[in-house]
């Protein structure tokens, strides 16, 4: 079984085509979204509408929550740039999206050959709005690390591809698709490609592949400067 995990679109459709046409080229047997679908880029409601589509799990983020529950963003973010933007995204949605975001779930466990098993979330275990890096502590995994010990823990929302190893369990954040980050630090340095992960269970044994894609930045950077986003320098290259 092949399994891709995409996370982070952040409404980049174009960077979201490619991705999934890229999954079609590896014949993935099944697709995993872990959050973030439609707030912070340009095109929305356009790709909400191509992730119910493909019919495929998806987990909620916080910026999923946030255009369900906008109260949340204030727990989050005191950004007024972010916040207007995320506003603006949301003033985008339509009735359909609302309830399409609705049915995501807060985590989800994928069982694997051999006792294993993918647990899946959007920031962390405990929380969509955490961060899960190099440098973290493991609070969060408290509870859950000891439980099973062939356990793939895999999110997004850091938007930086990643892998520990922690007692033979692996932690993998699978990066993003509409704003992979080159690092951690903040105003974020970003990748020319749109990234995902792929995990393969062979039944004896799994693996876990790192995938960037090639997109079309002149034309993702055309749209977003000529859109009335309050964050479109941001966003762009």
């Amino acid at each position: 079984m092949k399994i891709a995990f995409i996370s982070d679109i952040h409404a980049n459709i174009l960077a979201f085509e490619a991705v999934l046409k890229d999954i079609k080229k590896i014949k993935a047997d099944r697709i995993v979204f872990l959050g973030d679908a439609s707030t912070l880029g340009i095109r929305p409601a356009e790709t909400l509408d191509l992730l119910e589509s493909i019919q495929c799990e998806c987990v909620m983020g916080n910026h999923d929550e946030f255009m369900i529950s906008p109260e949340r963003i204030y727990k989050y973010t005191k950004d007024k740039l972010v916040i207007d933007t995320v506003e603006w995204s949301r003033r985008l949605h339509e009735p359909r999206h609302f309830k399409f975001i609705n049915t995501f779930k807060p985590e989800l466990s994928i069982p694997l050959s051999r006792n294993a098993e993918i647990f899946c979330y959007h920031g962390s275990p405990v929380s969509n709005m955490e961060n899960v890096t190099p440098a973290s502590g493991l609070d969060c995994f408290q509870g859950y690390l000891d439980e099973r010990p062939n356990r793939i823990f895999i999110g997004g929302h850091t938007h930086v591809q990643m892998l520990r190893n922690v007692r033979g369990m692996r932690i993998v954040t699978c990066g993003s698709v509409g704003q992979p980050f080159v690092g951690y630090e903040m105003p974020p340095t970003k990748h020319p490609w749109a990234e995902y992960v792929v995990i393969t269970d062979s039944g004896r044994h799994y693996n876990i592949e790192f995938r960037q894609v090639a997109v079309d930045n002149e034309r993702i950077n055309r749209e977003i400067l000529e859109s009335d986003s309050p964050m479109n320098r941001f966003i762009s290259e």
